[in-house]
């Protein structure tokens, strides 16, 4: 999907308001935030590609591997 910058980019161009974007990655990066605040989440404003999920405060951090979380039933 072509997006304003590749994945952890910290340039000003990952700005989620960064108007240099061509007209298909302007519409790809706000389809992307659409979604994603729909479901509860808010982007960062320095990185289009970072979100953080609503009371994500709450929530303790883990370090550990994807193989060890199991899954809910």
């Amino acid at each position: 999907v072509e997006m304003p910058t590749d994945f952890d980019d910290f340039t000003d161009q990952a700005s989620p308001t960064y108007d240099g974007a061509t007209k298909i990655q302007k519409r790809n990066r706000e389809l992307l935030r659409k979604m994603m605040e729909t479901e509860g989440f808010t982007v960062n404003r320095n990185e289009w590609w970072h979100f953080d999920y609503k009371d994500w405060e709450n929530y303790a951090i883990y370090d550990i591997a994807f193989s060890e979380v199991k899954a809910e039933k």
